[in-house]
């Protein structure tokens, strides 16, 4: 399938791409708006790079891109850099995820050893959010914020 955006064009065997100018500002004029509009809103820079990859996995069709830089983010910004933002979004997920096993538990029909392996998921939750609750303490006494003042 040819770009919309490219001609090709076959000279001396070789072949060219040329931007198509009929299109006034390229395909990706939309998201480049928004980026700049992230941007002169002040925008936390974590979110302008998740808004980025959430439109490079449509685009792309790579199903789980976004969650594979979330992760990333949060492994080297949240937790070895301590940024408070992502502490506290991570923590909101590990919370949600417990609470949706614990409804589990309490709802569905488990053995004895199957509620046993859910009892200990929901006890390294719990464990887990206290750890990360612990790391944002620290970030509120020692990081340094790493998003910009509206």
């Amino acid at each position: 399938m040819e770009d919309e955006n490219e001609i090709k064009i076959a000279e001396d065997g070789i072949i060219h791409k040329e931007t198509n100018v009929t299109l006034p500002h390229g395909r990706e004029q939309q998201i480049k708006m928004e980026l700049l509009g992230m941007i002169h809103n002040a925008e936390n820079p974590f979110d302008i790079i998740l808004h980025v990859a959430r439109w490079l996995e449509k685009v792309s069709a790579e199903a789980g891109y976004e969650k594979i830089i979330r992760d990333n983010i949060r492994s080297v910004y949240g937790l070895a850099l301590k940024d408070k933002k992502l502490l506290t979004d991570e923590l909101h997920d590990v919370e949600e995820r417990r609470k949706r096993i614990e409804n589990s538990l309490a709802n569905g029909d488990f053995t004895d050893e199957e509620k046993k392996r859910i009892e200990f998921a929901i006890n390294l939750h719990k464990k887990n959010e206290e750890r990360l609750k612990i790391h944002i303490h620290e970030a509120e006494v020692n990081g340094s914020p790493m998003d910009f003042k509206k």
